[in-house]
């Protein structure tokens, strides 16, 4: 077994390989959505999230066939004790030792950067349940996927609960983009990306701190790889204040499917609806902007009691689960001696 690093932004082969693994494995891991395509995956491996570092990885057998790859973060502003892994073990060559191998080779090249945890995700039900469990990881929270089935039924009852968050929401206005933010919101968006800090998240993971430069470098990525963004802001009347935010993404080679980005509403502004009337705009827009979609992926913390009525209200249904998992450095280290 040969486990080599490779540049996800030069090597398009190796990149590719990766994706053939992870769609190989679709069926067991996520069959509820659609495989991930060759366009989400570029940009997923190439530029991670948040603008994190990142390590990208391709295991091939004694014959040199792609077996496995990971794609492993390791945060440079927040979380610098963590590093993160998604991993990915060819479906016809799984229960064979390969997953534990490159984990203790993650949690190898995690130790290099004075990480102490090893993190990661899984679906519920999914194989890669019971191998975190098999490596001894400990459960955190969990997070629920959701989706919403867009049709003639939802858009005639969007009109109605757009209507009733309209009652609660005076002295605020909506303002809607395409793509990037407009350069007078930037700054006003990086401060609703950070009215997710008090999201449930797991009490060794920390909230990521977005700035302007932040945010824009992101959307710059998702320019790059070709993603479509739409946003809807609510602007408090009297001074101007951006209180709420929600965005869609629509991968041009899936145009049937948005799949939610930040939805968030700052603490002054909150107990106003404003989650909902964003919320039934964007519905509203994509309808006439992106008439192919037939789907809305989002998801939340279990806990997330607020959005989730929202979701509810809108009719997102539950579809998956997927549990956290965190293991010691230096434990995973040991599992591939």
């Amino acid at each position: 077994m040969l486990i080599e690093q490779f540049d996800a932004k030069t090597d398009d082969d190796r990149l590719a390989a990766c994706h053939q693994i992870t769609v190989s494995g679709h069926p067991e891991d996520d069959p509820n959505v659609p495989e991930i395509t060759w366009r989400r995956f570029q940009a997923w491996w190439r530029y991670g999230f948040a603008s994190e570092p990142i390590e990208t990885w391709l295991a091939t057998d004694d014959d040199g066939q792609p077996a496995g790859c990971y794609l492993l973060w390791l945060p440079d502003l927040e979380n610098r004790q963590n590093a993160f892994i998604s991993l990915n073990v060819a479906r016809a060559g799984r229960r064979q030792g390969l997953g534990t191998t490159l984990i203790g080779h993650a949690a190898g090249q995690a130790e290099q950067a004075s990480r102490t945890l090893l993190m990661s995700d899984t679906r519920v039900g999914a194989p890669g349940t019971e191998f975190a469990q098999a490596c001894g990881a400990r459960a955190g929270i969990q997070e629920v996927r959701r989706v919403l089935d867009v049709n003639a039924d939802l858009l005639a009852r969007v009109s109605g609960l757009r209507s009733s968050a309209e009652q609660h929401a005076a002295g605020y206005s909506l303002r809607s983009w395409s793509g990037m933010t407009p350069d007078g919101l930037l700054e006003q968006a990086s401060a609703l990306h950070n009215a997710m800090e008090d999201a449930p998240h797991d009490a060794s993971v920390e909230p990521l701190r977005w700035d302007a430069d932040r945010v824009r470098k992101e959307e710059e990525q998702d320019v790059e790889a070709g993603m479509r963004a739409y946003s809807v802001a609510a602007l408090a009347n009297d001074s101007g204040e951006m209180a709420a935010l929600t965005q869609i993404y629509v991968d041009p080679d899936q145009a049937d499917w948005g799949y939610q980005g930040v939805t968030a509403v700052t603490r002054p502004h909150r107990g106003h609806r404003l989650g909902m009337l964003v919320k039934t705009e964007m519905l509203q827009r994509l309808s006439e902007l992106e008439p192919r979609i037939s789907a809305v992926e989002t998801g939340n913390a279990a806990s997330n009691q607020y959005m989730i009525a929202v979701n509810e209200q809108l009719g997102f249904r539950v579809t998956d689960t997927f549990q956290n998992w965190e293991i010691e450095v230096a434990a995973a280290r040991k599992l591939a001696d």
